[in-house]
């Protein structure tokens, strides 16, 4: 089994946005596609595969091959 999480910059680049705009996008509800968790000073976001090629029109094996290309490894 996958795992249904991309990493932030690797989503940034699939979107083609930097990574403050992405996080900002997902914190006011534009991008759909995770959680975005604020601690203290500190925010964290997750990003979630199935609602990133939800939201993109994408099935989950074109998503899986961006990433493996991005990361440049297996997806698991």
């Amino acid at each position: 089994m996958r795992p249904n999480r991309i990493r932030t910059k690797t989503a940034a680049k699939i979107f083609g946005v930097d990574v403050p705009y992405l996080i900002e996008k997902v914190r006011i509800g534009k991008y759909p596609i995770g959680i975005y968790e604020k601690h203290g000073k500190r925010a964290h976001i997750v990003i979630q595969t199935n609602l990133v090629a939800q939201y993109l029109g994408r099935t989950m094996k074109e998503i899986d091959a961006a990433v493996e290309e991005i990361e440049g490894g297996k997806v698991q």
